[in-house]
Parts: C-alpha cells; sequence; structure tokens
C-alpha cells in the first residue's frame, strides 16, 4: 500500500473541514523550513528535527577521510552529511501494540 502526500492532504482536508490548497501550501510550507534547516546551517552543526511525534530526522557530519584498509584503499570520501529519518521506539512499539494488540 503506498499513501501518497496527496491522499494524506485530502484526507486532512476533509478532517477538518479545509481547503485542500490551505492544506497544499502548509505542507509546502513545512517542507521547504526543514530543507532550510537542512541546508542552511552549518555543516558542522549536528541537527536533530522531531518532524511529528515520534518522527525525526537527523542530520549528521562526516569530516573528509581517506581510507587504507581492504578493497577501499587509497579512496577519499569528502566530507558530506547524513541525513536519517528515524522512528522512536516508542512509535514502532505503539504501532505494533495497534495492530496486535500486544
Amino acid at each position: 500500500m503506498n499513501i501518497t502526500q496527496d491522499t494524506l492532504m485530502k484526507q486532512i482536508a476533509d478532517k477538518e473541514n479545509m481547503n485542500v490548497a490551505a492544506v497544499r501550501k502548509l505542507f509546502k510550507s513545512a517542507e521547504d523550513i526543514v530543507f532550510d534547516y537542512l541546508s542552511s546551517t552549518a555543516p558542522s552543526e549536528e541537527i536533530n528535527i522531531k518532524l511529528l511525534n515520534g518522527i525525526n530526522i537527523k542530520r549528521k557530519y562526516i569530516k573528509k577521510k581517506k581510507y587504507s584498509k581492504g578493497m577501499f584503499q587509497n579512496i577519499d570520501c569528502p566530507e558530506h552529511v547524513n541525513i536519517k529519518i528515524s522512528l522512536s521506539k516508542y512509535y514502532n512499539g505503539q504501532v505494533n501494540q495497534k495492530l496486535f494488540g500486544e
């Protein structure tokens, strides 16, 4: 099952008795703000954005490194950031509780 942004926007608009265009504008603003935080702050600053209750976006700085072991000998890895989305253990547990009643 794939649930698209459009589906979510329509469901939110229906549930909150709002115009779909207003919900779409809100989503776009949130997306722009998150992107600005991830791309505009100093690369060495770690960022943790609590997007929704139990859903986090983390950005971690990785320094320039030269690998010299195994099959990765003489490989230069430029400085970069890793961005990962994670679910809290509590959120995961709540979903399982709702599905399986454990």
